[in-house]
C-alpha cells in the first residue's frame, strides 16, 4: 500500500474513516489499467453518503472518480469523471485515459484542464519527474510500451499527481 506524502497526509487526515482506510489499504497503482481489486472496489461500491461526512455533491463525485483509479476500477472512474463538467473532472478523465493507454485522449482531456494550481505544483513534487501533463503522458507511455527504467519514477510521480489532485479536490 502506498504511502502518503507529508503535503497529503496533512491534509487528507480530516477525511472521513471510511474513505481514507480505502487509501491507505489501497495497493500503489501501476501505469496501466493493471487488474482491480475486487474487495476495495466492492468496499466503494457499498460507500454510503454518510461515509463522505461533509462533502459536498461535487466534491463526493471528484473524490469516487479518484477512488476507482486508485482500486483500477478505470471504467467506473471513467463515467464519472466524463459527466464533471470542471478542470478537476477533465484532469481525473485524462489520468484514467492515460493509465488505459489511450494516451492521445489522454493529451485532450490534459489540455482541457487548462492551466490548474495542481499542475504547479507537481515539479517540485516529483523532483521534475513531472514537469507538464502532456510531457507526462509521454513518459509514461514510453514507460510502459519499453520497460523502460524510467517506469518507477513515472509511477511514483503519478501517485504524487493523485495525492496532489485529491487533496485540490476536497479542500
Amino acid at each position: 500500500m502506498p504511502q502518503l506524502d507529508p503535503f497529503a497526509a496533512e491534509k487528507l487526515d480530516s477525511l472521513p474513516e471510511a474513505l481514507l482506510q480505502l487509501i491507505q489499504q489501497a495497493p500503489l497503482p501501476d501505469l496501466d489499467d493493471g487488474p482491480g481489486d475486487p474487495a476495495l472496489a466492492q468496499r466503494i461500491t457499498d460507500l454510503q453518503p454518510s461515509d463522505f461526512g461533509t462533502l459536498s455533491p461535487g466534491q463526493q463525485a471528484l473524490c469516487l472518480s479518484g477512488m476507482w483509479l486508485l482500486v483500477g476500477e478505470l471504467d467506473q472512474s471513467h463515467s464519472i469523471s466524463q459527466n464533471i463538467e470542471s478542470p478537476e473532472g477533465s484532469f481525473w478523465h485524462g489520468i484514467m485515459h492515460r493509465r488505459e493507454g489511450d494516451f492521445g485522449n489522454a493529451k485532450y482531456w490534459f489540455r482541457r484542464v487548462g492551466p490548474h494550481p495542481v499542475f504547479e505544483d507537481l515539479p517540485e513534487l516529483t523532483d521534475q519527474d513531472y514537469d507538464d501533463p502532456v510531457n507526462f503522458v509521454d513518459q509514461c507511455s514510453q514507460a510502459v510500451r519499453k520497460s523502460s527504467s524510467r517506469r518507477e519514477d513515472c509511477r511514483r510521480a503519478q501517485w504524487v499527481e493523485w495525492q496532489r489532485l485529491l487533496v485540490h479536490c476536497l479542500c
